[in-house]
């Protein structure tokens, strides 16, 4: 079971999350480039989340989403009626969905309430799936498509650099498959953290069923389980708290990289926990997969007599399956083959 530390206790310690300049990617120095490739590779490895700076995405791009958003949320219930009727058939395939969660946390001696709004959105080919978007705002899709285009540049370009620091840059078939792959935008809002009312957390601790997650969140609240005291699959950690490092976005090992990865690199549990301040919390997750249907398995060439195939292979749709079923074991540990 995963830690239960009071997620307001404060002897929570902040994370020391590495920090990555991506603007060592394009200088010709091979020096740099080598010391990148380490600079993901342990971040992979040891910790599962890391922050990137000089990531390329303008602050008045992501300002400008942060705060479209925000209007988003802020509209009456009856102007976003429309959203929550809308029905594509497939649930799992719907372009666009929003929900409000309010439900008692899982444990049932449990007193917590977790709370958040959710607004979630299809975007590659984003000019499939825009249209499918809020009207309203009226801006909503420009600004929000505009952070859209330039994050999935940007997961494209870390998907490049965490291949080459598995020492896979010359698997195109992978980049193929990423490039052609799912790309899921979650905005969330979080309310504040009141003493008075027993809204406690944002949402409960999880992986992410993705191959990399690139966050943007509007103020703190993010925790992450300390990978460096736990070694046994998630089941031991300590929970610590990520501070927002300003004009950074941060970055997740998600579980199909580590099932790519043959185990190498660890995805992250974590947790938002709503933190006392006047406004609430924004963030948005960008969620990178292969095709929602494609096998993801321990890439070939990671796999030798030395390494054995640790894990059976899963589609997005299977993780996407199980998550709803809200098991305290994730799919690809029932997946382990050693």
């Amino acid at each position: 079971m995963i830690s239960t530390v009071d997620a307001h206790d404060d002897l929570i310690k902040p994370m020391n999350v590495p920090i990555i300049d991506l603007s060592l990617l394009s200088q010709e120095s091979d020096h740099a480039k080598f010391q990148i490739m380490k600079e993901i590779h342990e971040a992979c490895q040891k910790w599962g989340v890391f922050n990137v700076i000089n990531h390329g995405i303008s602050e008045f791009v992501i300002e400008e989403a942060l705060e479209v958003n925000q209007n988003f949320f802020d509209m009456p219930e009856i102007e976003k009626e429309e959203m929550l009727e809308t029905n594509y058939g497939d649930e799992m395939l719907s372009p666009v969905k929003l929900v409000t969660f309010q439900r008692r946390a899982q444990r049932t001696d449990s007193t917590e309430v977790l709370q958040r709004d959710l607004l979630r959105l299809y975007a590659n080919p984003l000019e499939d799936f825009m249209n499918f978007w809020p009207k309203n705002p009226s801006d909503y899709r420009e600004k929000m498509g505009k952070y859209t285009k330039e994050v999935r540049k940007l997961g494209i370009q870390l998907f490049g650099a965490i291949m080459e620091s598995l020492n896979l840059g010359g698997a195109t078939y992978l980049k193929e498959n990423f490039n052609q792959g799912m790309h899921m935008v979650v905005a969330n809002r979080y309310s504040p953290y009141q003493e008075s009312t027993n809204i406690k957390i944002g949402a409960p601790p999880h992986s992410d069923h993705s191959i990399i997650t690139i966050l943007l969140q509007s103020s703190p609240g993010l925790q992450v389980l300390d990978m460096a005291d736990n070694h046994d699959h998630h089941n031991n950690g300590t929970w610590k708290s990520v501070p927002k490092l300003e004009a950074s976005l941060q970055v997740f090992v998600g579980d199909h990289l580590e099932v790519l990865s043959n185990g190498i690199y660890k995805s992250v549990w974590h947790r938002v926990i709503p933190i006392s301040t006047s406004n609430a919390r924004i963030s948005m997750a960008s969620f990178h997969n292969f095709q929602i249907d494609e096998i993801v398995e321990p890439a070939k060439e990671l796999i030798d007599n030395d390494r054995p195939k640790k894990f059976k292979g899963s589609s997005v749709r299977d993780l996407l399956k199980y998550a709803s079923s809200q098991k305290p074991v994730r799919l690809i540990d029932t997946h382990r083959i050693i």
